[in-house]
């Protein structure tokens, strides 16, 4: 569908500078485009490069299994005691914190690993209502260091590139809060129709 969209969007804007007569402009642009995208992903990749090292220090120093333990509390509450074991805990912590410092790239594969074991535990091809709390959380979730929005504020030379920093915390407890109390809602009302 992604592709189509962009298709369209690309036919579209050829046709356009066709007939207002923009296709040098156009050319222009493009060549343009391509090399601050260039440039825009070396300064992304070194802010994921440094927080995705920190990460993996994080594991192997065995941090992580404390921030699990610190956390199943609230991850108990938030996506059922019943849901949460020592395998899931690992894969929803690991997710969370990469989410947490902002790297999306490197949280998908552990969100994805995530569900893989929530998916397990229900044993139905259905979401479960943890799948969907996950997916729905890991879409809006909270990021104490916004690591790739910083990067592109700081590479289109923002002043204080940290200064949205309060607002995203701001709008990401909302969100969370939000989300969670929608989820639980739905949730309740799936099971009371069964």
């Amino acid at each position: 569908m992604v592709s189509k969209v962009f298709s369209f969007m690309m036919i579209f804007s050829f046709i356009s500078a066709l007939l207002t007569g923009n296709v040098e402009r156009m050319g222009i642009e493009i060549v343009n485009s391509l090399s601050d995208a260039v440039t825009f992903c070396i300064s992304i990749l070194g802010m994921m490069g440094f927080w995705t090292g920190f990460m993996s220090v994080i594991k192997d120093a065995g941090i992580l299994k404390i921030i699990s333990a610190l956390s199943r509390p609230f991850l108990k509450f938030v996506y059922g005691k019943n849901e949460i074991n020592d395998e899931n805990l690992n894969n929803l912590s690991a997710s969370i914190g990469a989410n947490f410092l902002g790297l999306g790239n490197a949280a998908l594969p552990l969100g994805i690993t995530a569900i893989k074991s929530f998916q397990k535990k229900n044993g139905t091809d259905i979401a479960s209502d943890s799948s969907i709390m996950f997916g729905v959380l890991n879409t809006v979730p909270f990021q104490l260091v916004p690591s790739t929005l910083i990067a592109m504020r700081t590479n289109y030379g923002a002043m204080n590139p940290f200064d949205v920093v309060p607002y995203i915390w701001i709008c990401s407890v909302t969100i969370n809060i939000f989300a969670v109390i929608v989820c639980k809602m739905f949730a309740f009302v799936w099971r009371y129709k069964k």
